[in-house]
């Protein structure tokens, strides 16, 4: 009995920067920080009309330390921003960033001195969701985008080097 026989259609080729990657991208668990009206709107993406468990992001975590997609949702304040970004440097690598409305992406209509014109100012955002407020579905068009970024990365090699 050959080899190829006793195995049959039982074997699976892949490398393990696509295994890796689509395990990132099938169980993204997003922090949500939502300020605003596009609050509303992202947890309605949660709801079962929408249901963005369809694409492996339903585990929202409260926690920064067990998320690594950051949904910044709504107006960011000059006093809020440290916070924001406290709860970005605490989410471990590989983390994404999605801005999520007007005012999340450009400070919307409230040009003031007491908002942050763009989450970006302080933040690198991977995907904008433009919209005052977007729609649920631009929410999940967001996520796919994230996907496919995903998909496309290189996973980080350990910089642990290997003693013999």
């Amino acid at each position: 009995m050959g080899l190829e026989t006793g195995l049959g259609d039982n074997v699976i080729t892949t490398t393990l920067s696509k295994m890796i990657n689509w395990a990132r991208k099938s169980s993204l668990w997003p922090m949500p920080f939502g300020t605003a009206c596009c609050a509303i709107e992202m947890m309605a993406t949660l709801s079962g009309r929408f249901d963005m468990a369809r694409f492996g992001a339903e585990a929202v975590r409260f926690s920064p330390r067990q998320s690594d997609l950051l949904i910044v949702s709504g107006r960011i304040s000059i006093k809020m921003m440290p916070v924001l970004k406290k709860i970005y440097d605490q989410m471990p690598d590989p983390k994404w960033v999605i801005s999520m409305g007007a005012c999340a992406s450009s400070g919307g209509v409230f040009n003031t001195y007491t908002l942050v014109q763009g989450v970006d100012q302080f933040l690198p955002v991977d995907v904008y969701v433009p919209g005052c407020p977007p729609r649920p579905e631009d929410l999940l068009s967001a996520l796919m985008k994230i996907q496919e970024k995903i998909d496309r990365e290189q996973p980080a090699r350990s910089a642990v080097a290997l003693k013999s």
